[in-house]
């Protein structure tokens, strides 16, 4: 038995479903296109020993990232397009999308090819720095093929195309969702993704920065126009934008032991935005969560300690969420010196 047999029988199994399909869309060059698949095939793979990756769906690359995306079939009729984080503060270039494959919850990887090129490309231009950075975002959507199956299998009301029940739920149940897919993805793929705290304490920064005078001018904007499904809708991504940014950087650094001491300028600002008491509060449920994961109840009550903070985040910023024992919600916008109307 040679070496290299010894490394293969001393490797934990892939857990790659056979037959995982890779669509490479927009090639010209139908070479590179193979290239690129077959090379992302195979970081999957051997991302597959330490990640349970059983329930990929299929990967589908696209240099028409928006067309990639929207080429994905989710299995389901009625759900909204998929659509790319575009913001100043947050560029989307991969997602991991939930599908629904003859009855049972999967996952469907999609990038941007442009963001692959250091895997398959190794001339001028292209670093040691660019392939890890590369590897460790493959490995963060990886990671989301796990944490979906996990959820799906622990919280089975909250899988994909089942309605959450009540405006005011339907909204704070979003965001902690979110909070907790990012913060068990990146704590789970930091092994892979060295460079990402520093990456996501910089969205935490340019999200914190804004968040206050972005949701003061839908406010503003609410008093003009009086639809209330239209200021959550503008105000919602700043008012949550901080707390979605740092559930990232907080799963990497519990990922590698690092603490605030090593992201003290994130940290400033984070305080001079008034949210370090809710940042802090969010550490503590989802460290709270990662150490019972596997033995939640099968209940949307799993993620009410996430809820609480969303609606407190939500109130930070000056929007009020009242329900009453009927279920019906009413939401306060009070007047303040920096939300009046021009």
């Amino acid at each position: 038995m040679d070496r290299a047999e010894i490394e293969r029988k001393e490797q934990p199994p892939a857990t790659i479903p056979p037959g995982v399909n890779v669509a490479v869309r927009d090639f010209d060059n139908a070479d590179a296109a193979r290239v690129m698949g077959e090379t992302v095939l195979a970081v999957v793979r051997e991302l597959s020993r330490t990640m349970d990756l059983s329930r990929l769906d299929g990967v589908t690359i696209g240099i028409d990232y928006d067309a990639a995306l929207a080429s994905v079939d989710r299995g389901m009729p009625g759900l909204r397009p998929l659509s790319r984080s575009d913001t100043k503060e947050m560029q989307g270039v991969a997602m991991s999308p939930a599908v629904i494959r003859n009855g049972e919850v999967r996952t469907h990887l999609v990038f941007n090819a442009e963001l692959l090129v250091p895997l398959i490309w190794h001339g001028e231009g292209v670093t040691e720095e660019d392939r890890a950075f590369t590897f460790g975002i493959v490995a963060h959507e990886c990671a989301h093929v796990q944490v979906t199956a996990d959820k799906e299998r622990a919280i089975p009301d909250c899988r994909l195309g089942r309605r959450i029940e009540g405006y005011e739920r339907a909204i704070m149940f979003q965001m902690a969702e979110i909070c907790w897919d990012e913060y068990a993805v990146c704590r789970i793929s930091a092994p892979f993704a060295a460079s990402q705290n520093e990456s996501h304490a910089l969205t935490v920064v340019a999200c914190a920065e804004v968040a206050r005078d972005q949701a003061n001018d839908a406010i503003r904007s609410y008093r003009v126009h009086g639809d209330i499904d239209r200021l959550i809708q503008e105000a919602g991504q700043p008012v949550c934008g901080p707390m979605k940014a740092v559930a990232y950087l907080l799963g990497g650094m519990d990922g590698t032991d690092a603490d605030w001491a090593d992201h003290a300028d994130t940290r400033s600002t984070i305080e001079a935005a008034d949210y370090a008491d809710l940042v802090d509060d969010l550490h503590e449920e989802l460290r709270r969560l990662w150490d019972t994961r596997g033995s939640w109840e099968p209940t949307l009550d799993t993620f009410v300690g996430l809820e609480t903070i969303a609606k407190a985040t939500f109130e930070l910023n000056g929007i009020f969420f009242h329900t009453d024992a009927k279920g019906q919600c009413r939401i306060d916008v009070p007047f303040t010196l920096h939300t009046m109307p021009a």
